[in-house]
């Protein structure tokens, strides 16, 4: 894990200046595309538990520095994902090698469906009432759209930075 920790995180901040330079800007439907919750995701399905929370936390706390959101709300949505989305992966359900084509696809979709409700429930934790102001069903049909077209790619290059480091145990 070591050896990939240094361009996972590199990989995570382009992508954090991505969401917040160019998918920011670009709405469907009122809805921002949420790569820094697919990205976690993706890394996640690797298996390694340690560099999907790593990837997470890095782009979760760089992306609400930036964002009028409560602070920490996308990094702890983001380690949910990721958490979850590794023991997935360990158990082989996500592997682009082994498993249905399009099953990586369909994870992916689950959790751009699952993200929005997620952040919006946490919210109310961190008592912010204010993001219900969009569509929550919108947020979520709409990244769950976008993580199954994004997912394959992003997975691909989880598994090259992954690969630089040891295989997972399984």
């Amino acid at each position: 894990m070591r050896k990939a920790l240094v361009p996972a995180v590199f990989v995570t901040l382009v992508i954090v200046a991505v969401q917040l330079t160019v998918l920011s800007t670009l709405r469907l439907d009122g809805v921002v595309i949420m790569l820094v919750w697919l990205w976690p995701l993706a890394m996640g399905l690797t298996g390694f538990t340690s560099l999907a929370l790593v990837t997470a936390l890095v782009a979760g706390i760089f992306f609400d520095t930036h964002a009028a959101t409560p602070f920490g709300l996308t990094a702890a949505v983001a380690v949910v994902i990721a958490y979850g989305a590794s023991r997935l992966g360990r158990e082989g359900v996500g592997d682009l090698d082994s498993a249905a084509w399009w099953m990586t696809p369909l994870l992916a979709a689950a959790g751009g469906l699952c993200a929005p409700a997620l952040y919006v429930f946490a919210g109310f934790f961190a008592f912010n009432f204010g993001l219900w102001r969009g569509s929550v069903l919108a947020m979520m049909i709409v990244n769950a759209c976008a993580f199954f077209v994004l997912s394959r790619p992003l997975t691909r290059l989880a598994m090259a930075i992954s690969s630089m480091g040891e295989r997972p145990r399984r």
